[in-house]
């Protein structure tokens, strides 16, 4: 039986094909250098069975404005990015945590990730760059990576960073969705899933997006 790492070499090794695929077509390349700020699949370590999952809906351009080159990460990182960042979305995520009585020390213990792995400025030079990937079967080759991590990885809780992120996620999964006008909600293969808006990297209704996280996480004993 193969262990999480293992699992996940398959999957990285999947996604490296694929990028290494369209960087060979010159056509491509030109038609979506203006949007690709690069890869990057985790931002978090990997670890089985983690209470919190993240899933944004793609990586932003962070790394590119800051480094001047594109970012290329397949691999974990040793430190979730959202334990010690100081960018708007890493912020506004331990405040969630906070106002929701989690152990601060959870947020260590998360593994984050998303719908589409490549970075751009913004969701609509994302889909403008997938539209140029589509030959690729770029939509359902994401689907089946990020459920295979979320598969493998087994979280209890996941947490879609936007409502779009939500949607994308759930797409095709068969849930009841509960929607209140501040948050939302579903279930899938025994896995809360939760939804909040955003506005930029900012939570809408913060609180009362902590207050479902808080009931549905009061059960849950920590093993960290």
């Amino acid at each position: 039986m193969k262990n999480i790492e293992e699992e996940y070499e398959q999957i990285k090794k999947e996604i490296e094909d694929f990028v290494n695929n369209f960087h060979e077509n010159e056509k491509v390349l030109t038609n979506i250098n203006k949007y690709y700020k690069g890869i990057q699949v985790l931002f978090s370590p990997l670890i089985k069975n983690p209470t919190f999952m993240f899933i944004g809906i793609n990586p932003g351009m962070g790394f590119s404005k800051a480094e001047k080159r594109n970012v290329k990460r397949y691999s974990p990182l040793k430190f979730s990015e959202y334990s010690w960042g100081d960018y708007s979305l890493a912020r506004e995520t331990r405040k969630l945590f906070k106002l929701a009585n989690i152990p601060e020390f959870e947020i260590k213990n998360t593994v984050k990730s998303n719908c589409f792995f490549f970075a751009t400025q913004n969701e609509k030079e994302l889909y403008a760059l997938l539209s140029h990937l589509k030959q690729f079967n770029v939509y359902n080759r994401s689907k089946k990576w990020i459920n295979s991590i979320v598969q493998i990885i087994s979280p209890k809780i996941i947490i879609c960073e936007g409502q779009s992120a939500f949607y994308r996620f759930i797409k095709n999964k068969n849930c009841f969705i509960e929607n209140n006008g501040k948050v939302l909600y579903a279930k899938h293969n025994d896995i809360h899933i939760i939804g909040y808006k955003r506005i930029y990297s900012n939570i809408r209704n913060i609180n009362e997006v902590a207050k479902l996280l808080q009931d549905i996480s009061a059960d849950i004993q920590y093993k960290y």
